[in-house]
């Protein structure tokens, strides 16, 4: 519309304005530079097509620049309405950050106070554990991966373990890690049982403290290694559990997930081995001791990761193993494995 009002004022201006009246040639007296009279003659049919043509293209230029100022305009207006949206999105995001940060934190305060009101139908000497957390999945202020204190259903004073929680959505409990050989994991049933290391570095949490922990429900196993060339795989099996002393701790996993191979398939259904303890199915020897480690053997194995740590990319069988990957006894340089509830 504005620029329809623009080429009408033009063309009126044009027609009205720059047509002279007459067509005739017009007679102009003029001095030369002797100051001698000299007639000159103007054809005005011609000098009125020339005028006209001068405005005309005078208005075209000057209505390309309008049209390119205008555009201009329209493109600045658009990037600031896209600029204010990403500032309204970033602004709804930190007040959702906020929010949520604030709730775990009054979550966290109430716990707190509720842990020191008393409970007149209960022993004064006996905590309330409702509030306590099972597992990983159940601390209230995920704020970083670390060591927390948890209280599944078979022990009420609690242990500490180490909870992940960023890989694959996080509230994973790990169960052994292995990373540069500092801890020997060539040990026997007592210590197996109850765990050893350091959380924050190489350690078995102990085979006790899993099956309390499969006791409070359905759980899933995922293992991640990495070899010396820094290449990275997992597993993932949707069923995951570990039997109580009785049963010798046995294993079982099903429904594989990931990249590199079923290795678990021949150990499921397998009780626990250590060196001075010999459960696997081999009759003639204690696959513990050639293989130099201890785990779910069965007429041995072909995933070791209680193995030997090897400093190095090695064929090995004794070495930290998982053959389906490699399609070789070749030594692992880290090995993380841990379980998260499912319900």
């Amino acid at each position: 519309m504005f620029q329809m009002l623009i080429y009408g004022y033009a063309v009126f201006w044009l027609t009205s304005v720059t047509t002279l009246e007459t067509e005739s040639d017009v007679e102009v007296r003029l001095l030369d530079n002797q100051n001698s009279p000299l007639m000159a003659t103007f054809d005005m049919s011609k000098a009125n097509v020339r005028i006209k043509q001068f405005v005309s293209d005078t208005i075209e230029g000057k209505m390309k620049d309008i049209k390119e100022l205008w555009k201009r305009k329209k493109c600045m207006s658009d990037a600031l309405e896209v600029k204010m949206k990403d500032i309204e999105a970033s602004f709804n995001q930190k007040i959702s950050n906020v929010e949520r940060n604030l709730t775990a934190y009054f979550t966290d305060l109430l716990n707190g106070y509720a842990y020191q009101i008393p409970n007149d139908n209960d022993n004064e000497n006996t905590k309330d554990t409702k509030l306590r957390p099972k597992g990983c999945e159940d601390v209230l202020q995920k704020r970083s991966n670390g060591i927390y204190t948890i209280y599944p259903v078979s022990n009420n004073n609690g242990f500490e373990v180490y909870c992940d929680f960023k890989t694959d959505n996080g509230n994973w409990t790990l169960f052994q890690k292995r990373i540069n050989g500092t801890t020997d994991f060539f040990r026997g049933w007592e210590e197996y049982e109850n765990g050893f290391g350091n959380l924050e570095a190489e350690f078995w949490l102990g085979n006790r403290k899993i099956s309390d922990i499969m006791s409070t429900g359905k759980h899933e196993l995922r293992i991640d290694l990495t070899d010396f060339d820094g290449i990275t795989g997992f597993a993932k099996y949707s069923t995951f559990s570990v039997g109580n002393a009785s049963t010798n701790y046995i294993l079982t996993v099903r429904g594989y997930n990931g990249n590199i191979g079923n290795g678990l398939w021949y150990n499921s259904g397998m009780s626990f081995t250590t060196k001075d303890r010999d459960n696997d199915r081999d009759s003639t020897v204690n696959c513990a001791n050639t293989r130099n480690g201890a785990w779910w053997y069965n007429r041995c194995t072909n995933v070791n990761l209680n193995g030997q740590y090897l400093q190095r990319s090695k064929y090995d069988i004794n070495g930290i193993t998982w053959y389906e990957w490699k399609t070789s006894f070749h030594s692992m340089k880290s090995s993380v494995m841990m379980f998260r509830k499912v319900y």
